[in-house]
């Protein structure tokens, strides 16, 4: 039985719609009718989830859970948060919830088991999911070796996020590739793009080098979740071969 999805998004508005273009483009269809029906929480009024965590400053949780009993009541069945930092109140998000909510971090650490097996991760995000261990605790408990930018390269990276909500994504190439450079000659294989403004300056950037699309493997189990079927040639269809393996 198919399912309607229901995007609890806003943080922010361009990962959101960025989101909602990876759906259709991975779902596999030739008509309208063949796409899911989908509702979009669209709350970019969500408290700074960054501040949140750091600073203690702001109920996200509250503001969350709020719109994710809205998405609720519309008929959602599968409920998705386009937004990695955000996955730090998704246990109180999930409680007492009727549809099902997707983790966006156990998706990750499935896709560095399924296609990049024993490589190295360059892991990219958000300073607060940094600092807290969100997806580098997942990370090392299944076993994945990873390395994670300098202080310095994750202040810029910071920077970068905010460039792109800012709508100055042309800024960000340069900085965001020597950053890139940095990590693979320290010996990252591919790089997790965990947080959903970096894969907007990766697709602005090209297909340099392999990524792991947070925001695309979102996408792709939200397809699978609601009972469609992925365009599979859509999936990966540009990232580079990896290195070998010395």
């Amino acid at each position: 039985m198919r399912k309607s999805l229901g995007i609890l998004g806003g943080m922010g508005p361009q990962a959101t719609v960025d989101l909602f273009q990876k759906i259709i483009d991975l779902t596999q269809t030739a008509t309208d009718a063949g796409h899911m029906r989908i509702y979009v929480d669209n709350h970019p009024q969500i408290p700074d989830r960054i501040a949140a965590i750091m600073e203690g400053k702001g109920d996200v949780a509250t503001a969350m859970i709020e719109s994710r009993r809205k998405l609720e009541g519309c008929g959602a069945n599968v409920i998705i948060v386009p937004c990695v930092t955000a996955h730090y109140f998704l246990p109180q998000v999930r409680e007492g919830a009727v549809a099902r909510v997707l983790d966006m971090l156990e998706l990750i650490v499935q896709a560095c088991q399924s296609r990049y097996a024993g490589r190295r991760a360059g892991v990219l995000s958000s300073t607060a999911t940094a600092k807290s261990g969100l997806v580098t605790d997942r990370l090392a408990a299944a076993g994945i070796d990873f390395i994670s930018p300098s202080q310095a390269h994750q202040q810029e990276i910071a920077q970068l996020i905010l460039q792109v909500k800012a709508k100055r994504t042309n800024e960000t190439l340069r900085p965001f590739a020597d950053i890139l450079n940095e990590l693979y000659g320290r010996g990252a294989d591919f790089f997790i793009l965990a947080c959903t403004e970096l894969p907007i300056i990766a697709q602005e950037l090209g297909p340099v080098y392999p990524f792991l699309d947070a925001t695309e493997e979102l996408a792709v189990a939200a397809i699978e979740a609601c009972g469609y079927t992925l365009h599979k040639t859509s999936y990966q269809k540009s990232s580079p071969k990896l290195k070998k393996t010395k």
